[in-house]
């Protein structure tokens, strides 16, 4: 049995998850990249999202409403709505009424994710800085009365959604 949504699935998900390639793999699911939303990107259309990550930027003054605004205009378009996970955020989330499931890698897999983030293009900065702040978020989404999916080893959330029976339409 396939499990069928009438609300979007909202993931507020951590770096790393295989968010991107599941958001082109399925045309029911989209990545809805906060950097896109929160900084001003201006002369650096040309540099790829994921080196864009830790460097210096000014931020979009239409930050956050911009982004709440587009997670609930698109609520109405996709099954599965892929978020930013920052603690900020899920404030905001709950304050505008947004109802999402954390997704995490376990503790244990934290250097999986290391090696990703090299491999995607990250900035050593960018790197440390998500790697160095685990625990303290861990504890941090502990604490959090949502539904939560912890994914282990070497675990996407495109496998966790499959092993789920998710429908995930093919954009093939």
């Amino acid at each position: 049995m396939k499990t069928v949504l009438k609300e979007p699935l909202i993931i507020a998900e951590f770096a790393g998850i295989g968010k991107t390639t599941l958001a082109k793999k399925y045309k029911n699911v989209i990545d809805l990249e906060s950097s896109l939303f929160k900084w001003d990107n201006t002369g650096l259309e040309h540099v790829p999202i994921e080196q864009r990550k830790g460097t210096k930027r000014k931020e979009n003054p239409k930050w956050p409403h911009n982004y709440i605004n587009e997670i609930k205009r698109q609520s109405r378009n996709y099954d599965i709505i892929l978020v930013w996970i920052a603690p900020k955020v899920l404030e905001l989330y709950d304050k505008n009424k947004i109802e999402y499931t954390l997704c995490y890698p376990e503790q244990s897999a934290i250097g999986i994710y290391e090696k990703r983030y090299k491999e995607r293009g990250n900035n050593q900065q960018y790197i440390d800085k998500v790697v160095n702040t685990y625990d303290k978020r861990l504890e941090e989404f502990k604490q959090k009365k949502v539904p939560q999916i912890i994914l282990k080893g070497n675990e996407t959330l495109e496998d966790y959604l499959i092993r789920n029976r998710y429908t995930l339409i093919s954009r093939d």
